[in-house]
């Protein structure tokens, strides 16, 4: 089919505009996934901070690690990979879970990878905590790097859309391959440096590191968190990767934007 770039553009920019709409659509996905609970999305913030704790005492025992280093380590990657796999994840079915709305309403579509956006955020504001109570202990120095968290997020979010947008028009043909990223998505972390330090690896295996994109959308923001400043070359990986990312991405999205509708 032949892109129509000219509808996919209105509709990325049509949805982004739509912020009253996406930003009730995904408070209200919150509300409803933790209905009749008690402290509600307070749950994964509670599983999150079991596992840091837990984890991060046997590990750094392990490897010979203070765990006051290790464990605000274990913390900030372990948020940071939450959010961004949950772009991920979730971004396989965006389509699919919104088709009451999109069969009928006319609505913008990117409003749908928007809200998962922002809902996203949410949950990620609520680890977050955890992870202040971690530096409590740990004393990790508060700094001006972490005014990087900010941007970090915000360049973590522009990948994590365009990666929603593709797999969401993807999986909305293919269902399979939301399982298939799920298994990867499973392995992926293991072998990227979340739960351990890439100062672990040595030889060649360093370019498991250099070359991780997952590594280093986790990075932008672990750094900060942890006080200490960006790395360039993470930077220049993750601006490079949304360039590629959305010049593809808007190019695929162009060509079969129209067949959404009728594959859901």
């Amino acid at each position: 089919m032949i892109p129509r770039y000219s509808d996919a553009i209105s509709d990325v920019i049509g949805g982004m505009r739509a912020y009253d709409m996406w930003g009730l659509i995904g408070w209200r996905e919150i509300r409803r996934r933790y209905r009749r609970t008690v402290i509600g999305p307070f749950w994964a913030s509670i599983s999150l901070a079991i596992f840091v704790v837990a984890l991060g005492i046997v590990w750094s025992q392990l490897w010979h690690l203070d765990p006051k280093q290790y464990l605000p380590f274990l913390a900030s990657g372990m948020a940071c990979w939450l959010l961004f796999s949950s772009f991920v994840t979730e971004g396989c079915s965006v389509f699919v879970s919104a088709e009451g709305f999109i069969k009928q309403l006319r609505v913008p579509y990117m409003m749908f990878v928007c809200a998962l956006i922002w809902r996203n955020l949410i949950v990620f504001g609520h680890n977050f905590l955890i992870f202040v109570l971690v530096c409590i202990y740990a004393q990790v120095p508060l700094n001006w790097n972490w005014l990087w968290i900010v941007p970090g997020l915000a360049a973590m979010c522009v990948n994590g859309t365009w990666i929603a947008l593709v797999l969401g028009t993807l999986c909305s043909r293919y269902r399979d391959i939301q399982q298939v990223v799920a298994s990867l998505l499973q392995v992926l972390l293991f072998v990227t440096p979340i739960m351990w330090p890439p100062s672990q690896l040595t030889g060649r295996a360093v370019y498991l590191v250099d070359f991780n994109l997952l590594y280093h959308y986790i990075e932008i923001v672990r750094d900060p968190m942890m006080g200490l400043p960006p790395s360039p070359w993470s930077w220049f990986m993750v601006i490079a990767s949304a360039i590629v990312g959305w010049s593809f991405g808007l190019w695929f999205y162009a060509r079969f934007r129209r067949r959404i509708a009728y594959w859901i």
